[in-house]
């Protein structure tokens, strides 16, 4: 019987959360290890002020069954811990932590949290059921598995890198920073960047998002163990290119820094100017915690924050326009793939729609400030057949590259080629022990 051992952070027992483009591209990953493997051990580090009953984890683990189409079994390793704050100044504090980030990536702030023991001891407690296959989703959890090399052995280890992150990283301080001070993290870029490095030379392949991303590790010396693996969605069976409804729409995850100041911008910054044009149009802004957002609650009618909506379908028939700002963050748009599947019309800044395969004026219409933003909404609000064509040829592109049976498909050929040498070394193995 084959086994995969697939650990993430990502632990969402809650429906809003399963809605998050990261847990959608982990959801995709593990139905492809499900035509590969018999069994797929989840390993879940989750926070350690967090506890789950029997049940729960019980209930969860067969809904995620259902769900990716797999035989799950499901551990929960509370082991993630926040730093204790400590007394002393700001400026201190934060230079001290940042000054241990600067040769050990794992005291980063975004690495930290699994920089313990109790996380070393979890991840090697599911080695121990000697998986032929190891699945690390993101960074941080590579970052565990870094620290046990000899535990691993020859297993091969397959890791997604969904953000280059040292360049998010670096965009984020230089864009948002959430202060003057926060912008000493940049000193930690040269030693992450070196990081990834090393779990991509110790991974069978690396995932991802976009060509783009594996060009640029490709100047850095990493083409060879590097496979664009897509963010994919389901592409509804009806959908109506068109609609009569002068809707703007905005979906994303209002919790996640670069969505947050994107619907801000867009409420704040944008609409007025749309809605001044356009006086029947409307905004909906959709997300769980919109009390998150500054521009919240709009003293504008026209504006609606309708928090987390399970099935989207409704409102996309209904949207005209899909808008999204995005000025800083990595990886790509799963917001901007699901509207494309729904042949809506999308403006989208360049960044929000970097790695993505749609062409500009064609597919998707690209602007990089708020007045030009707001120019093109008024324009396909106003004329609903340029929103229309705009939104069919979308679709089209989406589906040759975006459908989510097409990634799996894909993902399940890259993990079975990543077995055959692990299996014909064992093989090998068996064989010498067997003559001797």
């Amino acid at each position: 019987m084959t086994t995969a051992l697939a650990i993430s952070t990502y632990f969402s027992p809650k429906s809003e959360e399963m809605a998050h483009g990261v847990v959608q591209r982990l959801g995709t990953q593990v139905k492809a290890l499900a035509r590969v493997a018999d069994q797929i051990n989840c390993l879940f580090l989750t926070d350690a002020t967090l506890q789950y009953s029997a049940e729960e984890i019980r209930a969860y683990e067969e809904g995620l069954g259902q769900r990716w189409s797999a035989r799950v079994s499901l551990t929960i390793a509370p082991v993630a811990r926040a730093k204790p704050v400590s007394r002393r100044s700001y400026v201190s504090r934060h230079w001290q932590s940042s000054g241990r980030g600067i040769f050990d990536f794992h005291s980063q702030p975004q690495y930290s949290h699994l920089n313990n023991e109790a996380a070393v001891l979890a991840v090697r407690a599911a080695l121990r059921a000697a998986p032929d296959l190891i699945f690390a989703h993101k960074l941080n959890t590579m970052s565990v598995l870094m620290k046990l090399p000899r535990e691993i052995g020859r297993t091969p280890v397959f890791c997604d890198l969904d953000d280059i992150e040292h360049v998010a990283l670096t965009r984020r301080l230089l864009r948002h920073p959430a202060g003057p001070l926060e912008r000493l993290l940049l000193i930690h870029v040269p030693r992450l960047l070196l990081a990834e490095l090393q779990a991509i030379r110790r991974s069978r392949l690396t995932f991802v998002c976009s060509e783009q991303d594996r060009r640029y590790l490709r100047r850095l010396g990493c083409s060879r163990r590097v496979e664009v693996v897509p963010n994919s969605v389901r592409f509804p069976a009806n959908v109506a290119a068109g609609t009569t409804e002068r809707v703007v729409l905005f979906v994303g995850v209002l919790s996640y820094g670069p969505n947050t100041l994107a619907a801000d911008t867009l409420v704040r910054d944008i609409w007025p100017s749309v809605h001044a044009r356009v006086p029947q149009a409307r905004l909906i802004i959709v997300g769980n915690h919109p009390e998150q957002l500054r521009s919240y609650p709009s003293t504008d009618p026209s504006v609606t924050f309708p928090g987390f909506v399970d099935d989207l379908d409704e409102l996309y028939r209904k949207a005209r326009v899909v808008c999204c700002p995005i000025f800083y963050g990595g990886g790509t748009r799963v917001k901007i793939i699901e509207a494309a599947a729904h042949a809506r019309a999308v403006v989208s800044t360049t960044l929000g729609a970097e790695g993505l395969a749609f062409e500009n004026g064609r597919e998707i219409v690209l602007r990089d400030d708020v007045r030009s933003l707001a120019d093109e909404c008024v324009r396909l609000l106003r004329d609903p057949g340029a929103a229309e064509q705009l939104g069919i040829a979308a679709r089209e592109k989406a589906r040759v590259t975006y459908e989510q049976s097409a990634v799996v498909a894909q993902l399940e050929r890259l993990f079975r080629g990543g077995l055959q040498p692990s299996r014909a070394s064992r093989q090998a193995n068996g064989a010498t022990i067997q003559k001797t």
